[in-house]
């Protein structure tokens, strides 16, 4: 980690990981990761297999990025859950439940028009691969 301050839960246990701390996070652990302080978080990592992490987490962030603070656009969401469901799972309600809740809020944002064009958040155009940082080659 090279600038502020990361706090996590790994199947249950919290810790907080400073500046030039590592960690891992096994393979189909729950876990979950977030911002624990007010300086901007700035770190390094791979995902091993990395499948289509970058693109979900493209998505994901694109998604809550164009919403009010503490509440994501529910159909943008459930869309990028739905179209990862195979590679990435996020637990905020049961996997089996989630099966049947997700596509019919899919389903309701496809009749309600969320999801027409190229350019809504979270949408596979506006996320086909992951950004470079500053310093990167092309």
């Amino acid at each position: 980690m090279t600038a502020g301050a990361l706090s996590a839960v790994l199947n249950g246990r919290e810790m907080q990981i400073g500046v030039g701390g590592t960690t891992s996070f096994p393979p189909g652990s729950v876990h979950r990761w977030w911002n624990a302080g007010d300086e901007t978080l700035f770190f390094e990592g791979f995902a091993k297999p990395a499948v289509d992490l970058d693109r979900y987490l493209q998505a994901v962030f694109d998604v809550l990025n164009s919403g009010p603070p503490d509440r994501p656009p529910l159909f943008y969401m459930a869309h990028v859950a739905w179209r990862h469901r195979r590679t990435q799972a996020v637990l905020f309600i049961p996997r089996p439940i989630q099966a049947v809740v997700i596509p019919v809020i899919v389903l309701i944002g496809t009749i309600l028009g969320r999801y027409r064009g190229k350019d809504w958040p979270g949408s596979p155009t506006r996320c086909r691969e992951a950004p470079l940082t500053a310093g990167q080659d092309v």
